[in-house]
């Protein structure tokens, strides 16, 4: 189950010996913390997701006449996907795959421009199923206390100690200078668990990054 906004700021408040009681609520003692939330978690949320293991998403565009095809922009013998503008969040692509007929398989046959043009022959139909790693949704003042945060829950873990950090440090440096030591030992440790996973992944048919990623 993921972890929620909620559940990430109550931590954090935990961190900073500034809850009282279970449940979270806004006083004058936390007031400034919970303003503050917001930045802290997304500074997190992205190092995370770029450096920690990545939060993979799948696109699916299908060539070939119909109704069903995928508008793309016609270059040469290549059509044109803009994968920032199709692809929700989009970092890098992690693998493609293309069912054609009664085949399906890894496809290798694509072309990237500049960092997020994907370039796919016009002449290959078929549904291309693209894998891709992610950017975490953005959390701003109107995120709901329930909205689960999109990091594998391993590495959702971290966000608060993250967050602690940086909004602690005006209060005790000391305190907030150990958290912020342990995210970052964390997030290496994270890494290497997030290449052993995708390695496991990879050979029972699922990960292989096209980019040597893990």
């Amino acid at each position: 189950m993921s972890i929620t906004w909620k559940e990430l700021q109550e931590t954090c408040l935990r961190k900073m010996d500034s809850l009282d009681g279970v449940a979270l609520t806004k006083d004058s003692n936390n007031a400034a913390y919970l303003y503050g939330m917001p930045a802290a978690a997304n500074e997190a949320l992205m190092l995370l997701a770029t450096n920690g293991r990545y939060w993979k998403k799948l696109l699916t565009i299908t060539q070939g006449e119909g109704e069903t095809a995928t508008e793309g922009e016609p270059l040469g013998g290549f059509l044109a996907y803009d994968l920032r503008q199709l692809a929700e969040g989009f970092y890098c692509i992690d693998k493609i795959k293309r069912a054609s007929g009664t085949e399906y398989g890894t496809y290798s046959g694509y072309l990237m421009e500049g960092d997020h043009v994907l370039l796919l022959p016009a002449e290959d139909e078929g549904t291309f199923r693209i894998w891709y790693n992610a950017y975490p949704t953005r959390i701003t003042a109107e995120t709901a206390a329930d909205f689960p945060i999109d990091l594998h829950e391993e590495a959702a873990h971290y966000v608060a100690h993250y967050m602690a950090g940086q909004l602690y440090k005006h209060d005790d440096i000391s305190i907030a200078q150990i958290y912020m030591n342990e995210f970052f030992e964390w997030m290496e440790r994270l890494a290497e668990s997030g290449r052993k996973a995708d390695g496991r992944n990879a050979g029972s048919g699922g990960w292989t990054s096209v980019k040597n990623y893990y």
